[in-house]
């Protein structure tokens, strides 16, 4: 039985908590490139939601993980474009960073 990764899930009726639980997976597997880069260039980036694609281009963007944008899987994240309806991860008091708040996450 193979397991769906937590960036292909159907987010119907996720709390704010739960974006913030994928937000800090997808984080720990971006910092992690050279352990996990066999799943990150796996990536099929056309079956995530918008909010997963947004979450995955602000790590990369206040990384500095440009060089990722440009695996042929993760090109298409050059597109992205802040969601429509203010994305709120969770209640966690961190401070609001610059990519984030363009792109319409909250933190």
């Amino acid at each position: 039985m193979s397991v769906i990764k937590p960036y292909y899930l159907n987010q119907n009726g996720w709390t704010s908590d739960d974006y913030y639980g994928l937000h800090r997976y997808l984080h720990r597997l971006f910092l992690r490139y050279d352990k996990k880069k066999e799943e990150i260039q796996s990536m099929d980036i056309s079956q995530m939601t918008d909010e997963t694609k947004v979450l995955i281009y602000c790590i990369l963007n206040y990384y500095s993980m440009n060089d990722l944008m440009q695996l042929d899987n993760l090109k298409s994240l050059a597109n992205c474009t802040p969601l429509k309806k203010p994305l709120v991860l969770g209640n966690h008091s961190i401070k609001s960073v610059t990519v984030y708040n363009d792109m319409n996450v909250m933190l």
